[in-house]
């Protein structure tokens, strides 16, 4: 129940910002921890209701002195290279007026590495590592206690150790922060995590959850890739922000052209303003290019992906369209065997008028039931026991 609350205010379906929050902050930088800093506080600096989450990983630029830093509400600036994070604590009243922090030890890559692999290997709970790339007009905050509630609720039963991949999005800006997510925030996420990519490839087995917006993240990832190699067991899209064609014959010529029916893509006409990196090809054969497999879990339903066709008025349809919204014309397009054998469409209509199904129950179980890339459904078939029994055009 605690997911299901949570997950009303996440990625939402309207451009919402959770106004009354302050920060991450990264205190350290040693790994070895740290006492709450009540430095620059003011009826703050207390740590009631601590939470706590083994690793996190951001694209915040850190602020304060040498020796201790932190990522705030306000800061709002990008680091030039990924932030890796252990050791990770949230205080609902850590920061000024009795804000929230979140404080946790900033490490090198390969210090994250080696510490993930020594959780894995030492919790008798986990055998695979869950990065979660979050959507358009998140926090940290709330990034952060998607983490903490699946790893209270769902690590035992899953087998998953959850780390948030938390992006700068614009939180604080409601009713431009999507086209301004879209355009720029996102495209700069996507580039710096493909520059450290090599500190997601561990000796452990690991997969991705993208929802939403982190979705175009994951593909701006991939194809900005130095040395693209099977880096993840499955990528698993979920609500996906991200245009309707991504696995179509037609936009991706280098994908193995061996096996191909009749494509039924469109190639979009009017380009308006429209990102560059967006209209580049290949974004679905370089995702497959670092993962296993794909799975996209698709809901005609979700209201929130209406905001892509908003914005998107006059790219052509397969650029307007989100995959995560009309799944099915997707897959009629999947046409090459190339890509049959690595992505498996499940129609998660069922759902209703929700865009956060990422976290419900259903969803987890597919997390769970495909966690091993080597167990997969059929293109064609889905995942039947998902199938929403309404009818979809």
């Amino acid at each position: 129940m605690k997911l299901m609350k949570l997950t009303s205010f996440l990625v939402a379906t309207v451009p919402l910002v959770v106004a009354d929050s302050e920060g991450i902050k990264a205190e350290g930088g040693s790994g070895t921890g740290g006492e709450v800093s009540t430095e620059d506080t003011f009826w703050g600096g207390n740590c009631d209701g601590e939470l706590n989450l083994p690793f996190m990983v951001t694209n915040l630029e850190p602020l304060g002195p040498a020796g201790e830093h932190w990522f705030t509400f306000r800061g709002t600036d990008t680091a030039s290279e990924t932030q890796f994070l252990k050791d990770v604590r949230y205080c609902p009243d850590g920061g000024l007026f009795g804000e929230w922090r979140i404080y946790a030890d900033v490490v090198s890559p390969e210090e994250f590495k080696a510490a993930v692999e020594e959780e894995v290997s030492t919790n008798d709970q986990i055998d695979h590592v869950m990065f979660n790339i979050h959507g358009w007009s998140v926090d940290p905050e709330a990034s952060f206690m998607m983490g903490h509630l699946f790893m209270e609720e769902h690590a035992e039963t899953t087998g998953y150790l959850w780390i948030p991949v938390s992006w700068r999005s614009e939180w604080a800006r409601p009713f431009v922060d999507y086209d301004i997510d879209r355009n720029t925030h996102a495209i700069e996420a996507g580039k710096t995590f493909a520059a450290s990519l090599d500190a997601f490839k561990l000796s452990v087995p690991t997969s991705l959850m993208a929802h939403s917006m982190g979705n175009w993240v994951t593909r701006v990832i991939a194809q900005n890739a130095v040395e693209p190699e099977i880096v993840f067991e499955n990528v698993f899209m979920v609500a996906a922000d991200a245009r309707m064609d991504m696995f179509s014959t037609d936009f991706n010529p280098a994908a193995p052209q061996a096996t191909k029916t009749q494509g039924k893509a469109d190639q979009a006409e009017v380009h308006l303003g429209i990102p560059e990196d967006e209209l580049r090809e290949n974004g679905g054969y370089a995702i497959t290019q670092i993962a296993n497999h794909v799975h996209v879990l698709w809901n005609i339903w979700d209201p929130a992906l209406h905001f892509r066709e908003l914005f998107q008025v006059g790219f052509g349809d397969n650029v307007r369209k989100a995959l995560g919204k009309f799944g099915h014309q997707s897959e009629e397009l999947t046409d090459l065997s190339y890509f049959q054998e690595r992505v498996t469409y499940h129609d998660f209509s069922f759902e209703g008028f929700d865009h956060n199904y990422h976290l419900n129950q259903d969803s987890i179980n597919v997390y769970a039931e495909f966690k091993s890339s080597r167990k997969t459904a059929s293109t064609t078939g889905g995942f039947n026991m998902l199938r929403a029994k309404a009818h979809v055009n």
